[in-house]
């Protein structure tokens, strides 16, 4: 469990010299106004835990020079080399016969044998889907043999017996898949990690040229995904929240910012629209994590690593030109859409990787560029129903409105990585990695709308397939231009010395998002939601769970011209913002020893800074159009050319006159104001509540927070014949810093002269407000709490390929933003005050999983998994008297508090994994190319836990001849709730993926990928009671077809 050490509330006007070095109260929580007291509970100092470890550490270590190398034995090491790639091959068991001595070999392929006997010492290595190698290498005492190695696949192996060399890696290269030597990447990685993982090479799934990472995740167990209009988001680990896992690049985290989510409850978590795969070698999903890992990963963690020069032998250059489509719009020309101009829908990228080593291998260096670009397509159909039946309206449900959504967009990504490794020394390493990583998404989200006037006004005996109706027609297209760019900077260094390793890793990242529809293309934020009233419809649905509504005009006002709809006030652009930045410092040393038994201990130390801002400005952006022909109809001159398309649900909207609706033209609307601001009024200063507004604007959805943690470990993994025991310590120590407003009471506001909204405490003009929030400074209101993380793992090894795994560990979910920082929102007539609390104790989770996993050949794997999540501590929102909140300030003696705590209340999850992959090269020709592989998730949680799926199945199939390479990958996922008590959730469906090369020759291919083939919708469902389940959203994003070539030299 994760042990609470002390928990620290204090609250200061100003901020301490030393950010993170924060003093103690005693107050259970934050003060508005209170001075630093003495703290209740001993401090263990983070130089206390740090002089511990080493003293530890550095007895453990003086403990195991027993055990050094006599003066009979020598040392062997080299690196180990698949020609037919290039590549240096990782995670390659090599023993000694007849001597307990075994290496694994690293990333760069280097492996290092101590301890030699002197003499003739036979080398065995080991690597599936590999021939294996046995190799005689003389051994003297006291010196270092260096002996380098190969590896063939064994296909090639087979079927090049009786050739050369060269003529067997000539076949290699053309009858090993890439998926095949993926999944032995994979398996051998697996197999080595002492936590419980899931590990995919980058050449596993086929070519993801729209660079989104997470579309690589999507077939491992246990991962479920999180979508936005058919794009990847965020990826949940079994059964928990985006929130609750840990996403890293080479094991360091890097700054995530996402503008949408600034006050969100997952703010938290990782957005995969700033990273791009193409720049990555393979990614880690840990299940179970160790000590030597950040704990605020209950779920676990996620690690991607990006290529590195030492992992490939002399001077490479590969590049690929592609070209991507969705498939309804697959023509070369241009048409309209996402906004009123016309685009191509052929869009084009590529990506260019240049690596080479100099200094005969001492400099090594990898250079990544990529762009892609994506286009395509969402729909969707909504409706909203009455289950309230009275005396003369028995039905069971009635639907009161629909909505007709469509949604074109353009999404570019761009990355640009620069990995550099220079061997200082025989025993010093230093690297050096640049990540640039910017993405644009243009999408206009054009909603089209019947609302009726009342469930009365809904005539039909059966509603649900046909109905008629009078009511409200509102056009709200909305532009959405959201770039956002991160920059990366990653210097590490690792030192090599005998039995010792030390490595160290310093990081600064900086990820910035922002939307911004006028200032980067010059159109609206949206048109304001003109409305048309008295309208009647006809409308029939064709089917019972569908998109395919059909509404026909029957009266009122023509819906397809613009002169009958209202002017309301709009938005001329968006105004949130979001940036993050971390800088963080990792040390650790690692010793082995060999006295009684091999140990590797290793401990560590870590500092990482985050800093967080936010801002929503976009109650500020508001016009109101009061210029020539204001009113009534004032857009009916800019209507958009880009005419509304139901086609992908088969939906329709017609008007009286044949016509489809009217769309106002947000390109037109943004040229207008360009040209003659001075025909629109701001309505901030213009319009009703100008004190909410602003305060809405400027203060309430203002932000900055910044959080500090300190952490040190202990770790030790021993070698017990077969059986391989770790168990560490971890303690964080987490220190928060939220920069806010300390506003005015509403009596001081008042006696100043300013009216004050009752209902919320805010001052009703701008001047009130502006003297209520900033004629004070603002306030820094801090807090720390401490943590230690046990952990513990355990693996046996029955037999050669059957291995056991047990991982234990204590995690915890640190609170999220929006409870931890923001604005005090006092209200006198309730006696209320709704605050933050910056003080507030994380999530704690306990973790236990287990593993049985065998590993046949050739590239095999049938592995089945168990596991339990316990997290206690889950927040909510309490209501607390001012003494149990820690006030001191006699004036709000007799308010209530309204803050969010930690509950008492808990959840447990439980599931279970079965996973199977396997290459069928046993089998006869032409069958000997099939790969196949399957898994099963089942996640079961005590109580109803939104957008957890309780069953999941993902499989593929791949096949490899001669130079032709196809595959097809499927992801089932069950019912999935989407609120607490169940009466929503998205019915099951099954996406699936297909591709394929065609080697042209050894350096030039041509490739497709196909994804989401069948246009698979997202349906949610909505119950009540004993009435029907009715279907309420109906979403599909048309499949996405990219063609391309790419090569090798």
């Amino acid at each position: 469990m994760a042990l609470c050490v002390r928990l620290v509330r204090q609250g200061s006007r100003k901020p301490p010299q030393n950010r993170f070095a924060f003093p103690v109260s005693r107050g259970r929580f934050p003060d508005r106004r209170s001075a630093t007291v003495a703290a209740d509970l001993p401090i263990l100092h983070p130089m206390q835990l740090f002089r511990s470890l080493v003293i530890l550490f550095g007895g453990l270590g003086l403990a195991g020079l027993g055990g050094a190398a006599t003066g009979t034995t020598g040392t062997i090491a080299g690196r180990i080399l698949n020609p037919a790639t290039g590549e240096y091959v990782r995670y390659a068991e090599v023993t000694v016969r007849g001597t307990a001595l075994a290496a694994v070999s690293g990333d760069d392929g280097s492996y290092q044998l101590t301890g030699v006997p002197a003499g003739e010492a036979i080398l065995s290595v080991a690597y599936t889907g590999a021939a294996p190698v046995t190799v005689t290498v003389p051994v003297r005492a006291g010196a270092t043999t260096t002996r380098d190695l190969e590896l063939v696949s064994t296909l090639a192996a087979a079927g090049g017996a009786a050739g050369t060399r060269d003529e067997v890696l000539r076949l290699q290269a053309f009858t090993v898949s890439s998926e095949r030597e993926g999944n032995a990447k994979a398996i051998m990685e697996q197999r080595q990690s002492m936590n419980i993982t899931n590990s995919v090479a980058s050449d596993v799934f086929g070519d993801v040229a729209e660079g989104n990472a997470a579309e690589f995740l999507k077939n491992i167990p246990g991962v479920d995904l999180f979508l936005v209009q058919g794009e990847i988001v965020n990826v949940r680990l079994r059964g928990l929240g985006a929130e609750y896992n840990s996403v890293t690049i080479d094991g360091v985290r890097l700054a995530s910012a996402d503008a949408n989510k600034g006050a969100a409850g997952d703010a938290r978590a990782f957005s995969f629209e700033q990273v791009s795969l193409n720049s990555m070698d393979s990614i880690e999903v840990s299940k179970t994590i160790s000590a030597d890992v950040d704990a605020n990963a209950p779920a676990g963690t996620i690690n991607l690593k990006t290529k590195r020069a030492f992992s490939r032998q002399g001077r490479r250059l590969s590049w690929q030109v592609n070209a991507t489509s969705f498939g309804g719009s697959f023509r070369l020309g241009r048409s309209y859409g996402p906004d009123d101009a016309p685009h191509r829908k052929f869009r084009p990228g590529g990506i260019v990787e240049y690596s080479d080593v100099f200094f005969g291998g001492r400099l090594g260096m990898i250079l990544n560029v990529s762009e892609s670009n994506l286009a395509s397509e969402n729909a969707r159909t909504l409706a909203t129903y009455n289950f309230t039946t009275t005396a003369t309206d028995t039905r069971p449900v009635v639907p009161t409105s629909l909505a007709l959504y469509q949604s074109p967009r353009i999404n570019r990504r761009s990355t640009v990585t620069f990995t550099t490794d220079f061997k200082a020394g025989p025993s010093l390493v230093l690297s050096l990695g640049l990540i640039y990583n910017a993405a644009q998404l243009y999408n206009t989200q054009r909603t089209f709308t019947f609302t009726a006037t009342n469930r009365a006004a809904v005539i039909g005996a059966d509603p649900l397939r046909a109905f008629a109706a009078t009511g409200t027609i509102t056009t709200n297209p909305a532009a959405v231009v959201k770039p956002g760019e991160a920059y990366t900077v990653l210097p590490k260094f690792e030192f090599k010395r005998g039995t010792l390793t030390v490595d160290g890793k310093l990081v600064g990242s900086v990820s910035t998002s922002w939307y911004s529809p006028f200032a980067k293309k010059g159109s609206a934020r949206n048109a304001g939601s003109p409305q048309l009233t008295g309208v009647g419809v006809t409308a029939e649905h064709l089917s019972t769970i569908g998109g395919d509504w059909h509404l026909v005009q029957t009266s009122g006002p023509d819906l397809g011209l613009g002169t009958g709809y209202s002017n309301r006030e709009f938005q001329i652009n968006d105004g949130r913002f979001g940036r993050t930045k971390v800088l963080g410092l990792d040390l650790a040393a690692t010793w082995r020893t060999s006295r009684w038994a091999p140990i590797a201990w290793k401990a560590g130390a870590k500092r990482q800074r985050e800093g967080r801002d936010f801002q929503d400005q976009s109650n500020a952006r508001f016009l109101l159009y009061s210029g020539p022909g204001a009113g009534t109809g004032n857009w009916a001159d800019y209507a958009s050319p880009f005419a509304f398309d139901g086609r992908m649900p088969n939906s329709r909207l017609v008007s009286s006159s044949g016509r489809g609706i009217f769309v106002p033209s947000l390109l037109g609307i943004g040229a207008l104001f360009r040209a003659h601001p001075e025909y629109f009024t701001d309505r901030i200063g213009n319009g009703s509540t100008p004190g909410a507004r602003y305060q809405s604007a400027f203060v309430a959805n203002t932000r900055r927070y910044e959080e500090g943690i300190t952490a040190g470990f202990l770790m030790g993994t021993a070698s017990l014949g077969r059986a391989t025991l770790r168990a560490g310590l971890r303690w964080e120590r987490t220190a928060s810093d939220s920069l806010e407003f300390d506003p005015r009471t509403p009596a001081e506001v008042r006696t100043a002269g300013f009216a004050v909204t009752a209902s919320t405490g805010v001052a009703a003009t701008i001047p009130g407000v502006q003297y209520q929030y900033f004629s004070q400074p603002r306030v820094h209101r801090t807090g720390s709490y401490d943590n230690f993380f046990p952990s513990a793992s355990f693996k046996y090894r029955f037999a050669r390929n059957l291995d056991f795994q047990l991982g234990y560990s204590s995690t915890i979910r640190r609170p999220t933003f929006r409870d931890i920082a923001g604005v005090w929102s006092i209200d006198d007539a309730g006696l209320t005050i709704a605050a933050p609390n910056p003080n507030l104790k994380p999530e704690r989770s306990k973790n236990l999983a287990a593993r049985l996993a065998y590993y046949f050949e050739p590239v095999g794997l049938l592995g089945f998994n168990l596991y339990q999540n316990r997290v206690k501590g889950l927040f909510r929102t309490s209501q607390l008297t001012a003494q149990e909140f820690g006030n001191t300030d006699e004036e709000f003696a007799h308010y209530t508090f309204v803050t969010t705590v930690p509950g008492e209340r808990g959840v447990t999850i439980r599931g279970m994994e079965l996973d199977y992959s396997q290459s069928l090269s046993f089998l006869p020709k032409p069958f000997r190319g099939l790969n196949v592989r399957a898994s099963y998730t089942r996640n079961y949680a005590q109580i109803i836990t939104p957008n957890m799926s309780p069953h999941g199945v993902n499989a593929g199939l791949s096949y490899s001849h001669g130079r032709v390479n196809v595959y097809a990958s499927a992801n089932w996922r069950d019912y999935v709730p989407l609120n607490a008590t169940g009466t929503s959730f998205n019915r099951h469906r099954m996406p699936i993926d297909v591709g394929g090369n065609l080697k042209l020759s050894r350096r030039l291919e041509l490739f497709f990928t196909g994804r989401n083939l069948r246009s698979e919708p997202v349906i949610t469902v909505q119950r009540s009671g004993a009435a029907p389940a009715v279907p309420t959203t109906y979403e599909i994003t048309g499949a996405v077809w990219t063609f391309g070539v790419k090569g090798v030299w």
